[in-house]
């Protein structure tokens, strides 16, 4: 992680919010939270017995615990293949450290009360994650496995829909470079379709796609 990256993230939100702004959207302000000490993740992992990504936790330490914001489209609609976007930032933020403990209760209990055979193909996709984005439909976006570029960004879904397992990005840092792009768009499953592609199981491999939203966006 370099600070180019970063600038580029903050850049990028800028961008959407004002595009908000322009369009008499509902909008939050950026907020950018003071990073939290490596103690206290030390502390949060020895609790709940698991590990974070290292990307993860260099930029809540080193850049920010959690960066607030949202906007929701009021007065007017999305069209064509984006017709399902009415939001950005999911529960208002992209990230947040305070919210963490709560998120790994919460998939404890989907995987106790609801996913509890991991011998069960859906069900099994459940265990070895680390969540730390909670969708507001109940689903949860999670760290899983860990490839030679880092633990994968994955989409857990409670419904039983397509998007369950898919990878969202091959690391954290990866996931929200592409969100950013995207002007954070909201986080059910339904808001990322336009911009997936099932075959490669990547998002944002089609740059048409973010070229046709973008122009959308700024129409």
């Amino acid at each position: 992680m370099n600070k180019e990256i970063w600038d580029n993230w903050i850049k990028r939100i800028e961008w959407i919010l004002n595009i908000a702004k322009k369009r008499n959207w509902d909008y939050t302000e950026l907020t950018i939270k003071k990073p939290v000490s490596e103690r206290a993740f030390e502390i949060l992992e020895k609790d709940l017995n698991i590990e974070y990504p290292a990307d993860f936790k260099e930029i809540l330490t080193k850049y920010s615990s959690g960066l607030i914001m949202d906007w929701q489209i009021e007065g007017e609609e999305t069209e064509g293949k984006f017709r399902e976007i009415f939001c950005g930032a999911g529960r208002g933020y992209l990230w947040d450290f305070e919210t963490l403990r709560d998120d790994y209760k919460n998939i404890q209990g989907w995987i106790k009360e609801c996913f509890s055979n991991p011998e069960d193909e859906y069900d099994k996709i459940w265990y070895n994650k680390v969540p730390f984005l909670d969708v507001p439909n109940g689903d949860v976006i999670a760290f899983g496995d860990k490839t030679e570029r880092g633990n994968q960004v994955v989409y857990l879904s409670h419904e039983g829909d397509n998007f369950h397992g898919q990878i969202l990005g091959e690391n954290f840092i990866d996931f929200i470079d592409k969100w950013t792009q995207l002007g954070c768009v909201g986080t059910e499953d339904w808001q990322f379709e336009p911009f997936y592609d099932y075959e490669t199981m990547k998002l944002l491999s089609d740059r048409t796609i973010l070229d046709e939203w973008i122009k959308w966006l700024e129409k």
